[in-house]
């Protein structure tokens, strides 16, 4: 029985207040008490914020560990040298003395109880450090916010001593696949359990979902470019939302909010800022994209065909008027059904060095011309003149 058919049981009974991942209070204590059997665990939580620590602490308590929470790094050191803890997560942010700091002092106090516990960082779902600066800092793993209950769990159940698991191996192995599935998800701003909502716990549902959300990549982004360069407002936003609601649903909530500022961006006459933002629309697209088809194991997708073409020029830079000229050459060429002729006129124009969004500019009609899509082209070289 997997871990969302055990959640599906439980809501059935009476006795049960059950919400599950609605967050609200469930009576799982059976399910999810894993550590009664012999011993207790210790775990000390540090985070500034009441709200936070709060949430926190329920997510370690709901598993049977004795926890403790406090709001700084200095109530870390001062509850370390009086009790021992065998698993203490600390905030990376805090005043007066950072999580960083606080572990070194921890590591170096003379005092502390607790020298032996695993230490694990939380932070923020974007951080500019890799990864690997909290590891070289001594930590043993990081959490990333929203906190993830199975994470947690997994967290625990991984430095927990065997003596102290319950002999529900399935149940415990469902922690495993299901923490597994949403750290690496988590790592591409995938919100797994949060998606997984929306298809009822469906996973297959989820996953077909997913795997047609990489199927259209290529496709959406060529026609948002395409609606983008012949400045298509209505067209534009129409598809954005359209993704924007995908996105959401799959639990790429970061990404649906790049989605929705594109929306409100389509909503002017003009849509120059949606294009001077599409690059860091790209980037977290195609960080979802490559994160759910490593997940799925897709080798088919392809990501990285909205970039600029990479190419050598002459190194020789056009005027404005030069530019003009030629884009109108292109277009008479294009009116007189001249499209070889066309074609032969564009490449040469994107021999030269041109601004960056002139090339992307440049680069979308040669993908017009790849496509067919000669009135796409023939759009966009207009704009140009404009």
């Amino acid at each position: 029985m997997s871990l969302l058919d055990r959640f599906e049981k439980v809501r059935k009974r009476d006795t049960a207040d059950f919400v599950g991942f609605d967050d609200k209070k469930i009576e799982l204590d059976k399910e999810f008490n894993l550590y009664t059997r012999e011993g207790q665990y210790y775990v000390l939580v540090v985070v500034p914020d009441v709200q936070e620590r709060m949430e926190f602490e329920r997510l370690v308590d709901q598993t049977g560990c004795f926890v403790t929470s406090v709001g700084s790094g200095i109530e870390c050191l001062e509850q370390v040298s009086s009790d021992k803890f065998d698993l203490i997560f600390i905030s990376r942010i805090m005043p007066r003395m950072d999580g960083i700091q606080t572990l070194r002092n921890l590591k170096n106090s003379p005092v502390s109880k607790s020298k032996d516990a695993k230490v694990y960082i939380l932070l923020d779902e974007k951080v500019e450090e890799p990864d690997i600066y909290f590891e070289n800092e001594g930590f043993n793993g990081i959490v990333r916010k929203p906190y993830d209950r199975t994470i947690i769990q997994n967290i625990i159940i991984e430095n927990v001593p065997e003596r102290m698991l319950p002999d529900d191996d399935d149940l415990i192995d469902d922690i495993r696949e299901y923490a597994e599935d949403a750290a690496v998800l988590k790592a591409c701003d995938v919100r797994y359990l949060e998606g997984l909502k929306n298809f009822k716990g469906d996973v297959a549902a989820y996953k077909t979902e997913a795997s047609e959300f990489c199927d259209i990549y290529e496709e959406r982004s060529a026609n948002l470019l395409d609606a983008m360069y012949t400045n298509k407002n209505v067209e534009y936003r129409q598809q954005v939302r359209d993704l924007r609601e995908r996105a959401r649903k799959l639990g790429a909530i970061y990404l649906g909010d790049c989605f929705d500022d594109h929306v409100n961006m389509s909503k002017d006459d003009s849509l120059d800022v949606a294009e001077s933002n599409w690059q860091s629309l790209v980037t977290e697209w195609e960080k979802v994209i490559s994160g759910f088809a490593k997940w799925l194991e897709k080798e088919s997708v392809q990501i990285g065909g909205t970039e600029i073409l990479v190419r050598k020029t002459n190194g020789i830079k056009l005027s404005e008027r030069d530019i003009k000229e030629r884009v109108s050459d292109i277009l008479a060429d294009l009116e007189q059904n001249e499209v070889e002729a066309a074609i032969k006129k564009l490449d040469k124009l994107s021999d030269y060095e041109l601004e960056a969004e002139k090339r992307r500019k440049v680069d979308q009609i040669k993908k017009s011309f790849d496509k067919d899509k000669i009135n796409t082209a023939v759009d966009i070289l207009k704009g140009m003149l404009g």
